[in-house]
C-alpha cells in the first residue's frame, strides 16, 4: 500500500515534469498553449495552496463562513480592482521588475537597503507558508497508508520539488524571461486542484443524503453564522486577502512577472474570481457532509477532504484527491521557492560579492555563478521550510499558519500602493512604515501565539486585530516620514516614471565624462547574462531602434538604460544601477596605470599644442599676444608679414609701446604728434576693453585689427588685411551708382509705356462697350423679330381657322366627286399653310423660352401609330416603299415634342425620296430606345452637314418646295428632350438619322375600357364668342351641320346679353375678345358661369400659344383647343361635353 502510493507520487511528478519540458519546447503547439490567457488565469490560481485544499474545509466546519474572507478579498481584488492591476503590470514591465522586493526598491530610488528589508520580510512570511505545505503533503500521506510517520515522504518531495525548480528556474538568469513549462505545469495542477474539491463535494453530498436528513445548509444559514458577516475578524481577514493577493511574492512574480501580454489580463478579470467562486462553494458542502460522516471519530477537520475520499472507498476519487493535494502544495512550494532565491540572491548575496570583488574587470562570464547562487538558495530555503515544519507546525492548524504569513506580508501593501499613486511617498516613509509595521506585529502576534496560551478563536481574532492595527500604523508612519522626507533627483524620476508610466520616459542613467564604449557595456552584459543570451538581447534591441551599434561608439542614453534593464533582470535594478555606475565613474588604477595615463596625457597635450601652434602660423590674419605687463609673448607669421619690423624689435619680452612708437615713427598713423598716438593706444590696451577698428597705411593697405582681453590679463590682437575686400566694396558703390542712374532712366521709359497702355486700354475699353452696345442691339431686334412672328401668325391663324372650318363644313355636304376633289385639295393646302404656321410659331416660343416639355413616360407604338400610317400613304402615293419597325417599349419624352420630332423626320424622308424606299426602326437597347429614320433619297454633302439644322436651309439638288424650317424645329426640340440628332448621308444615295431617349417603365392601364357611346348633339345650345366674324360664321356653318343650336356673340357685352335670352349649355370662347386684357374669354367664362349660377361646359379656342394659358384653363376647368380648329378635335370635346350634360342630368 505505501510503496503503490508512492509510486503514484513519483508519477504525477514526472508528470509534472515531462508537462514543463514539453511547454519549454519551442514548437507551435507548445507556443500557442502557454501563451493562451486561460494558462495565466488558471497559473493564478496558485493562490489556492493547501490552506485551501484542507484547511478552508477544517476552518469552515469548525466557524462556518469564516473560511470565505480568504476567498472574498482576490475576487475583490481582480473584479474591481482591474485598472491597479493593470497599472501594476504595466510599470513593472516598463521598468523590467524581477521580484516585489526590486518593485519597491526601484520606485524608492534604487535603494539596496529597501529591497534588503522587503526580502528579509518576504522570507519570514514565506518559510512558515512552506512549512504548512509540507505538513499538509505529510498528512495526506499519512491518513491514505496509516502510517506513523511522514517524514520519508516529506523528504522525498522536498528533494523533487528542490530538483524541478533549479532545473526549470535556473535555466536562464534572465529572470523576467517567460517560463513557459513552469507556467503550463502551474496551470495543470490548478485544474486538478479544482476537479478533485468538485468531486469530494459531490461524494460528500451524496453520502450526507443516505445517512441525514433535514435542511443540508442548516449551520451555515442560523443567525449565528449568518452573523459573521459582519463581524470584524471577517471585515479584516477579507482586507488582509485582498492585499495578500498582491503582496505575496509568488503571487506578485507570477500575476506580475510572468504575465506575457497586457491582454491576459482581461481574461484573468473574469476567469481568476470564478474559479475561487466555485472553490468557495463546494468548501461548505465538503465541511457539512464531513462533521455530519465524522462525528465523534476524532478526526481532524482539516483532513476531511482525504477522509471523505477514502470513505467513499473509489481508488480513483482518493488517487484524483491525493494529486489535488500533491498540486496544492508542490505549485506553492516551486514558485515561492524561486522567487525567494531571486530576491535573496539578487538584493542579499550578489550585491555583498561586488562589493567584495569590486567591478568585473576580468571579463569572466559570471552567468554560471549566478544561476549556482541561485540553486544553492532554493536549497537553503527548502532546509529551513523543512527544519521549520520539524519544530513548529506540529500542534498549529492550516488555517492559523496561513493567517500569520498573511497578516506579516500586506506590511508591503504601502509602499505599493503609494508606490503607484503618491508621487511623495518616499524610502524614509517605506522603511519607517515596515519597521513600525513588524515590531506592532512581533508583539501583538507572534508572542502570545507562540506562548500557545490561546484557543483557536482567540488565535483568529488575535491575528485579525493585530493585522489591522500594525498595517494601520505601518500607513500612517510611511505617510508621515514621505511627507517631510527630502526629495533626490532620482527619486522624483523614478517617481514619476512609477506614478505616470504612460507619460513619463522611462528611467535612463546619465550619460557622465567618462570613455566607456558600446564594447565595454557588452562585455560587462556577456559577463553577468552569457554570450548567447547578450548576443540575443542586443539583436533585438538592434531590431526595435533600426539602429546598428558599433564597437567604438559612446553609449547613448537609450543604450545605457537597456543595459541597466538587462543587467537588472538578472541581479536586480538595484544592483544593476549600482554596478553600471560605478562602471561609467571609472575604475580605481595602480601607479603603473597612473604613469601610463599621464604618459597618453602629455602626449595628447603635446599633440594638440603642436597642432594649435600649426593652426596659428598658417591662418591668413596677423595674431599678436601680449601680457598683462604690455609686454610683447606671442605672435605668429602673418603678423611679421605685415609689419616688417627690425629683427632685434620683434622678440619676446618686447613692450608693446617699443612697437607702437615704431609705427608711428614710420607715418601709420598719419599724424606728427606721434606720443599722443602711442598714449592713446596704450590706454585702450590697459583699460582692457574689447576694440576693432580699420586703417590704411601709407602703402594703400587696409588692415582690420580686432583686439580682445585675455581672462588673466593682456591682450590678444588679430590684423587682417581687408585690402581687396575695401576695394570690392568701392566698386560696388561706383557700380550701385551707375545702376541707380540707369534705373532712373529705365523708370522713365516705362512709365511712357506705362501711359500708352493706358491709352491703349482706355481705347480697347470703348471698343468693347461699342460691341457690347452692338450685341445688345442684335439681341433686341432678334427678340422683337421672334415677337413679331409670333404675333404675326397669330393673326395670320385667325383667318386660317375660319378655312379650315369651311372646308370641314364643306366635305360634309353631299357634291360631285370633281366638287370633293378640288375641296381635299383645298384642305390640304390650309392644313399646308397650318403646318407652317405652327412651325413659325414653334420657333418662335422655342426661342422666346416658352415652351417647356412636359416630360412623362410614353408608349411608342401608341403615339406612333397614327404617324406611321399617314407617312406609309404619303409614301405610296409617291410610289416608294415603307417599313416601319417599331419594337414595343416605353420611353421618358414630351409627346409633342416627340411626335413633331419624329414627324419631321420621316416628312423629310418620304418628300426628298424619288425612288426606292424609307426604313424606320425604333429598339430599345438596355437603358436606351434608339431611333433610326434611313432613305435612299438624294443625300447631304458632307460639307452642309453642320448647316442642315439651321433656320431657312434647303438642299439645292431637292426639287421640293418648303422653306427649311423643319430641321431647325427638330433641333430645337431635341435639345430640349437632351437627345442629339446624328446625321449620316452620301450624296446620291440617301441619309440615315438617328436619336435616342431614355427608356421607361410602363403605365399600368386599367383593363376596363368603357365602349363608346353614340353621341347625337340634336337640341344642345351652344354660345360662341369671338371678336372675328369670319371666325364666328364658319363655327356657325359647321356646328349647324352637326345639329346644334348656335348663338353667336363677337363682344364681351353681347354674350352677357344672349345669356340673359338663353341658357347656353356650351361655351366656346375666343381668348382675345377685345383690347382690354382684363375683358379675355376665361374672365367671360366666370361672369357667365357666376350669373346662371352654374358650372357651364366651356372651352377656350386660341391662336395665343402660351403655357402658362393652358395652366390657367386647367385650374378654371375650361378645355382648351388650339387655333387652327381640328374639326375632329372639336367634335371629339362637344361629344365629351354632351355625356357629361346628359348623366348630370339623369342623376
Amino acid at each position: 500500500m505505501v510503496f503503490g502510493w508512492v509510486t503514484l507520487a513519483v508519477l504525477y511528478l514526472f508528470l509534472l515534469f515531462s508537462l514543463a519540458s514539453w511547454g519549454e519546447k519551442n514548437s507551435p503547439t507548445a507556443r500557442a498553449l502557454t501563451s493562451h490567457p486561460a494558462i495565466y488565469s488558471l497559473a493564478l490560481a496558485i493562490y489556492c495552496t493547501a490552506w485551501t485544499f484542507f484547511g478552508m474545509v477544517g476552518q469552515a466546519s469548525r466557524d462556518t463562513w469564516i473560511y470565505l474572507p480568504i476567498m472574498l478579498g482576490p475576487i475583490l481584488v481582480y473584479v474591481l480592482g482591474y485598472k491597479f492591476i493593470y497599472k501594476l503590470t504595466l510599470v513593472s514591465k516598463k521598468q523590467h521588475i524581477t521580484t516585489i522586493s526590486d518593485f519597491i526598491a526601484s520606485r524608492y530610488g534604487k535603494r539596496q537597503t529597501v529591497a534588503l528589508v522587503v526580502t528579509l520580510i518576504a522570507l519570514l512570511a514565506t518559510i512558515p507558508y512552506i512549512a504548512l505545505q509540507l505538513k499538509a503533503v505529510g498528512a495526506t500521506f499519512q491518513l491514505l497508508t496509516q502510517q506513523p510517520n511522514s517524514n520519508g515522504i516529506i523528504i522525498a518531495a522536498t528533494g523533487f520539488i528542490a530538483a524541478f525548480a533549479i532545473y526549470f528556474g535556473t535555466r536562464q538568469t534572465d529572470v523576467t524571461e517567460y517560463r513557459r513549462g513552469l507556467m503550463l505545469a502551474i496551470a495543470f495542477e490548478s485544474t486538478i486542484k479544482l476537479l478533485a474539491l468538485v468531486l469530494v463535494a459531490a461524494v460528500g453530498y451524496s453520502a450526507w443524503k443516505r445517512t441525514q436528513s433535514g435542511p443540508f445548509f442548516e449551520s451555515f444559514t442560523n443567525e449565528i453564522a449568518l452573523s459573521q458577516f459582519g463581524s470584524f475578524s471577517f471585515i479584516a481577514q477579507t482586507i488582509m486577502a485582498a492585499a495578500a493577493i498582491v503582496c505575496l511574492p509568488r503571487q506578485f512574480h507570477v500575476a506580475i512577472i510572468d504575465n506575457l501580454s497586457l491582454g491576459h489580463l482581461r481574461t484573468a478579470r473574469w476567469l481568476f474570481p470564478l474559479y475561487l467562486t466555485v472553490i468557495s462553494a463546494v468548501i461548505p458542502i465538503i465541511a457539512i457532509a464531513g462533521k455530519a460522516i465524522f462525528a465523534n471519530q476524532g478526526i481532524e477537520p482539516d483532513s476531511y477532504v482525504l477522509s471523505l475520499a477514502v470513505f467513499s472507498e473509489s481508488v480513483l476519487l482518493q488517487v484524483i484527491v491525493f494529486v489535488g493535494g500533491l498540486s496544492a502544495a508542490t505549485a506553492m512550494i516551486i514558485v515561492a521557492t524561486l522567487t525567494l532565491s531571486t530576491m535573496l540572491t539578487n538584493d542579499v548575496i550578489l550585491p555583498r560579492i561586488l562589493a567584495f570583488t569590486g567591478n568585473t574587470d576580468d571579463k569572466k562570464d559570471v552567468s554560471r555563478k549566478i544561476r549556482l547562487i541561485r540553486r544553492i538558495v532554493i536549497a537553503f530555503i527548502l532546509l529551513m521550510a523543512f527544519l521549520y515544519h520539524q519544530q513548529m507546525t506540529s500542534s498549529r492548524s492550516l488555517h492559523s499558519i496561513g493567517l500569520i504569513a498573511f497578516s506579516l506580508v500586506i506590511q508591503l501593501m504601502p509602499a505599493i500602493v503609494g508606490g503607484l499613486y503618491w508621487k511623495r511617498a518616499h524610502a524614509h516613509g517605506v522603511y519607517a512604515g515596515l519597521m513600525v509595521g513588524l515590531v506592532i506585529w512581533v508583539l501583538w502576534l507572534v508572542l502570545p501565539i507562540v506562548s500557545e496560551q490561546v484557543s483557536q478563536m482567540e488565535q483568529n481574532e488575535l491575528i485579525s486585530q493585530g493585522a489591522m492595527i500594525s498595517l494601520a500604523a505601518n500607513s500612517f508612519v510611511y505617510i508621515l516620514f514621505s511627507h517631510f522626507a527630502p526629495q533626490r533627483l532620482i527619486d522624483r524620476i523614478q517617481a514619476e516614471a512609477f506614478v505616470s508610466p504612460a507619460i513619463s520616459s522611462s528611467n535612463t542613467v546619465k550619460t557622465q565624462a567618462t570613455n566607456v564604449t558600446v564594447s565595454d557595456l557588452t562585455t560587462l552584459l556577456s559577463t553577468f547574462m552569457g554570450s548567447g543570451r547578450c548576443e540575443q538581447l542586443l539583436d533585438q534591441y538592434q531590431h526595435l531602434n533600426n539602429c546598428q551599434l558599433k564597437h567604438d561608439d559612446t553609449p547613448n542614453e537609450s543604450f545605457l538604460s537597456f543595459c541597466e534593464r538587462a543587467l537588472g533582470g538578472v541581479i536586480g535594478a538595484s544592483s544593476a544601477k549600482v554596478l553600471l555606475d560605478s562602471a561609467l565613474r571609472g575604475k580605481k588604477m595602480d601607479f603603473t596605470e597612473v604613469i601610463n595615463f599621464f604618459d597618453d596625457t602629455t602626449q595628447a597635450m603635446q599633440f594638440n599644442m603642436t597642432a594649435l601652434l600649426t593652426s596659428l602660423e598658417n591662418m591668413d590674419q596677423g595674431i599678436s599676444v601680449v601680457d598683462k605687463h604690455l609686454n610683447l609673448v606671442a605672435w605668429n607669421k602673418r603678423y611679421a608679414n605685415l609689419y616688417p619690423y627690425p629683427d632685434n624689435l620683434l622678440a619676446v619680452g618686447t613692450p608693446i609701446e617699443k612697437l607702437i612708437r615704431y609705427n608711428a615713427a614710420q607715418g601709420e598713423f598719419g599724424t606728427d604728434n606721434v606720443d599722443s598716438e602711442v598714449e592713446k593706444r596704450l590706454s585702450h590696451l590697459r583699460s582692457g576693453m574689447p576694440h576693432r577698428f580699420t586703417r590704411q597705411r601709407k602703402d594703400g593697405r587696409v588692415i582690420e585689427m580686432v583686439g580682445n582681453p585675455l581672462p588673466g590679463g593682456g591682450f590678444v590682437t588679430s590684423f587682417n588685411d581687408i585690402t581687396g575686400h575695401v576695394e570690392i566694396q568701392q566698386a560696388l558703390e561706383e557700380s550701385n551708382i551707375d545702376l541707380e542712374a540707369r534705373i532712373k532712366k529705365r523708370t522713365e521709359e516705362v512709365h511712357s509705356i506705362n501711359a500708352e497702355l493706358r491709352l491703349e486700354i482706355e481705347r480697347r475699353s470703348e471698343a468693347e462697350k461699342e460691341l457690347i452696345r452692338a450685341r445688345k442691339a442684335a439681341e433686341d431686334a432678334n427678340a422683337s423679330k421672334t415677337r413679331f412672328l409670333a404675333l404675326a401668325s397669330h393673326d395670320v391663324l385667325q383667318p386660317l381657322n375660319a378655312a379650315k372650318l369651311y372646308v370641314s363644313a364643306l366635305e360634309e355636304q353631299e357634291l360631285p366627286e370633281s366638287s370633293h376633289a378640288i375641296i381635299q385639295k383645298l384642305g390640304h393646302s390650309v392644313t399646308s399653310s397650318e403646318t407652317l404656321i405652327g412651325t413659325l410659331l414653334d420657333i418662335a416660343r422655342l426661342d422666346q423660352g416658352e415652351m417647356k416639355p412636359d416630360i412623362e413616360s410614353i408608349d411608342i407604338t401608341a403615339l406612333l401609330s397614327p404617324l406611321i400610317d399617314e407617312m406609309a400613304m404619303r409614301a405610296k402615293e409617291k410610289g416608294l416603299g415603307f417599313k416601319a419597325i417599331v419594337r414595343p417599349c416605353w420611353v421618358r419624352a414630351d409627346k409633342t415634342y416627340l411626335y413633331r420630332i419624329t414627324q419631321n423626320l420621316l416628312s423629310n424622308a418620304v418628300k426628298y425620296t424619288e425612288k426606292g424606299r424609307v426604313l424606320f426602326i425604333v429598339k430599345p437597347i438596355k437603358n436606351t430606345v434608339h431611333f433610326k429614320i434611313l432613305d435612299t433619297g438624294i443625300g447631304i454633302s458632307a460639307d452642309k452637314k453642320d448647316s442642315i439644322f439651321g433656320d431657312f436651309f434647303r438642299a439645292n439638288e431637292s426639287k421640293e418646295h418648303g422653306l427649311g424650317l423643319g430641321l431647325g424645329v427638330v433641333r430645337r426640340l431635341s435639345l430640349q428632350l437632351n437627345s442629339d440628332i446624328q446625321v449620316m448621308s452620301q450624296i446620291g444615295k440617301g441619309s440615315c438619322f438617328t436619336f435616342t431617349l431614355e427608356k421607361a417603365e410602363p403605365k399600368r392601364v386599367s383593363s376596363i375600357v368603357s365602349k363608346p357611346r353614340g353621341t347625337t348633339f340634336t337640341g344642345m345650345d351652344v354660345l360662341c364668342v369671338d371678336d372675328q366674324k369670319e371666325n364666328l360664321d364658319a363655327m356657325k356653318t359647321l356646328l349647324q351641320k352637326w345639329g346644334i343650336n348656335v348663338a353667336l356673340a363677337n363682344n364681351w357685352d353681347d354674350a352677357l346679353t344672349l345669356c340673359k335670352t338663353i341658357q347656353p349649355q356650351i361655351l366656346l370662347m375666343d381668348y382675345q375678345l377685345s383690347h382690354d386684357s382684363e375683358k379675355n374669354g376665361l374672365a367671360l367664362i366666370e361672369e357667365i358661369r357666376h350669373r346662371l349660377n352654374i358650372v357651364v361646359p366651356a372651352a377656350l379656342i386660341t391662336a395665343t400659344p402660351d403655357e402658362s394659358l393652358v395652366t390657367q384653363c386647367k385650374a378654371q376647368g375650361v378645355n382648351f383647343l388650339a387655333k387652327p380648329l381640328k374639326p375632329a378635335k372639336l367634335r371629339a370635346l362637344l361629344q365629351s361635353m354632351t355625356r357629361y350634360i346628359r348623366e348630370a342630368k339623369n342623376v
